[in-house]
């Protein structure tokens, strides 16, 4: 996947469960506490009982597709569930469609050159016209582009299926952030007008599938650690991915770790996010363990 195509968390902006995004800004880690889990139990002062860190992967074949025992599990030791978005809000879809739409035709977003490549490109590596997008944002241009690369027709949302499991439960369930939060901060990725796409990135378009497949591999494996290598050996970069990583990775992952405690000291809750949000300097994990929180990974049913 190229640079700036970042898996986030709507079912149509953040199309790849792991909110992905490969860049040499991302240091290779050898933090050796952040073992193989995609669980994280959260206890600390003033909080009575656990809650819970989920590291999701929001797209994937169905034939990949499982809700682990241990997720199961600690849904039934909680009483509430917070996602990156309100999923049972009823009028969610609305708004994310609306926030879909763009303010400009694309043709008035792009210089004519610019135009001109992205058609092309549309039309020799994809079963788009660049007309179907004219009057959509990037990020759903990007998503589409996206879902045609999984090598499946059946596809499943993680976030579907645990939002279905809270409501079983009864569960009330809320979200960490809002559509709108989530459109601002992906409006960073959006190309500057006259911005030509590199033949490295091009390339990177037609490589998605290998990505995809690469990513669902370590999220089985429930290797945050190896997903976060992964972004840090991935060729090529992005000229502003500072900007980007600082808006799209470490304000969200500092604005949630700011709401986790208090939130966990009421109830104990399950927070499911992109696990790519978990690992890191500035990860969620690292961020509440400095607040004072002790995380540890879940390995087992217990």
């Amino acid at each position: 996947m190229m640079k700036k195509i970042i898996s986030v968390t709507i079912l149509i902006a953040w199309i790849v469960g792991f909110s992905i995004g490969f860049s040499k800004a991302y240091n290779k880690t050898d933090d050796q506490s952040l073992v193989k889990s995609v669980v994280w139990e959260v206890t600390g002062p003033n909080i009575e009982k656990p809650s819970y860190l989920v590291g999701t992967m929001h797209l994937m074949c169905e034939k990949d597709f499982a809700i682990s025992p241990k997720i199961k599990s600690i849904y039934k030791k909680s009483e509430q569930a917070y996602f990156e978005l309100d999923f049972d809000d009823p009028d969610l879809n609305s708004q994310m469609m609306a926030a879909m739409v763009a303010k400009e035709p694309l043709k008035e977003r792009f210089s004519e050159e610019q135009y001109a490549q992205f058609a092309g490109f549309l039309e020799g590596h994809s079963q788009y016209k660049i007309e179907m997008f004219e009057q959509l944002e990037y990020i759903a241009i990007i998503s589409a582009l996206t879902v045609e690369s999984l090598a499946c027709s059946n596809i499943k949302t993680l976030d579907n299926e645990l939002t279905n499991l809270a409501q079983k439960l009864d569960m009330p369930i809320y979200g960490l952030e809002t559509v709108a939060d989530q459109m601002q901060a992906v409006a960073v990725m959006n190309p500057k007008k006259g911005q030509l796409m590199s033949e490295e990135e091009l390339a990177m378009f037609t490589e998605l599938d290998q990505v995809l497949n690469k990513m669902v591999e370590l999220y089985q494996q429930e290797d945050i650690v190896g997903m976060f290598d992964f972004m840090a050996n991935y060729p090529g970069s992005v000229d502003n991915w500072d900007e980007v990583k600082r808006i799209l990775f470490d304000d969200r992952n500092k604005n949630w770790a700011a709401k986790i405690p208090g939130i966990a000291q009421a109830k104990p809750t399950v927070f499911a996010f992109g696990a790519g949000h978990l690992a890191g300097e500035q990860g969620v994990i690292q961020l509440l363990r400095d607040a004072g929180l002790t995380v540890k990974p879940i390995m087992e049913l217990n």
